[in-house]
């Protein structure tokens, strides 16, 4: 297998971290399994067409460039199989993302989902929206490759630090809109009533952030990385802000994304707090497996509060959502499905 990288779509010069985790990551579990061999290059590189003589699929994710799309065209001159496989509604962008660039890329996406030999997405709206473009879609669910990562027993008690720290974690811009400026507000307030709390921030930098005293900020770093400092940073909790039905504007895109946040921190056992958000409410159980919070004031500061102040709900919420995601969103799934593509 070739699985091509590629620059991220909201921030210049950093690698997409939907490459890692839709496709490397399945790629490493089916390799662990003997199951496949392969090597992951970037498409400006050379090798990738000296790589084409070698693999017997290329695998692309959401890449919407003519090198990408020249790519296809010569593996399949070369009698290699293509398979695209998108993660989020790349076809537009909401008034908040960095990615309105993209749209100019649009008709080269569109004739890549009609070249590919197989086209996947991973979600039940995606498969039904990419469907009015192309009719064989297949559907190869989220997952995470626990066993890469931890054991079991990492969200036993013990898993906090002290003083306390909470994680918040985002690509391009703040995914709010209408709920921003309560968001920021109730950041402000909760770090203001709790100044032994720090929030550390890994992603791409907001304007307002340099507002916030109390957030450290660590730019985007690799999946891998990424996953060894959540489990490292021994976090109280999480906060993930998604709009909802109050941004009409955008609510369609955000319906089309992928609660891999909620996987990864489930898995690094960290307790999270979750806009009560499509994507969200239809994988958690509210003070369950995470808090789901509506995006108003009363909505955030009551969850931070309750997460903040209860340890025995933050261990139940820990022990829970680790157990589902093994449960139901382990990699396997996704890679069995993928591996049935080959």
């Amino acid at each position: 297998m070739l699985a091509l990288q590629r620059e991220s779509h909201v921030a210049l010069g950093v690698p997409s971290l939907s490459v890692s985790a839709r496709i490397t990551e399945v790629l490493d579990y089916l390799k662990e399994q003997q199951l496949v061999d392969y090597i992951s290059t970037f498409e400006n590189e050379v090798i990738s067409k000296a790589a084409l003589k070698w693999c017997d699929v290329l695998i692309l994710s959401k890449h919407s460039s003519r090198g990408a799309l020249d790519l296809l065209i010569e593996a399949q001159k070369n009698d290699v199989n293509v398979i695209y496989d998108i993660d989020d509604w790349i076809f537009s962008f909401p008034s908040y993302s960095a990615g309105a660039k993209q749209l100019e890329k649009v008709d080269t996406i569109k004739e890549i989902v009609n070249l590919a030999d197989q086209v996947t997405v991973s979600n039940q709206l995606l498969l039904s929206e990419v469907s009015k473009i192309r009719e064989d879609i297949v559907l190869v669910p989220n997952g995470i490759f626990i066993e890469k990562y931890t054991r079991q027993n990492t969200y036993e008690k013990d898993n906090e630090i002290n003083p306390p720290r909470i994680v918040f974690t985002n690509a391009d811009l703040l995914k709010v809109a209408n709920s921003k400026d309560i968001f920021l507000g109730i950041l402000q307030e909760f770090f203001h009533h709790h100044p032994e709390y720090v929030l550390d921030f890994y992603g791409d930098p907001f304007p307002e952030m340099f507002t916030m005293s109390f957030l450290h900020f660590t730019k985007r770093i690799p999946y891998e990385e990424y996953m060894v400092s959540l489990i490292n940073g021994k976090y109280q909790f999480s906060i993930t802000p998604l709009g909802g039905v109050e941004d009409y504007d955008s609510l369609f895109f955000n319906s089309c994304k992928n609660p891999f946040k909620y996987l990864n921190y489930a898995v690094a056992s960290v307790p999270g707090i979750y806009s009560y958000s499509p994507i969200y409410k239809n994988c958690i159980e509210s003070n369950e497996t995470g808090i789901l919070a509506e995006n108003t004031k009363l909505g955030w500061l009551d969850a931070l509060e309750s997460m903040s102040s209860d340890s025995d709900l933050r261990n139940k919420i820990r022990i829970n959502a680790f157990k589902n995601v093994n449960e139901n969103h382990h990699i396997k799934y996704s890679a069995h499905k993928l591996y049935d593509l080959f």
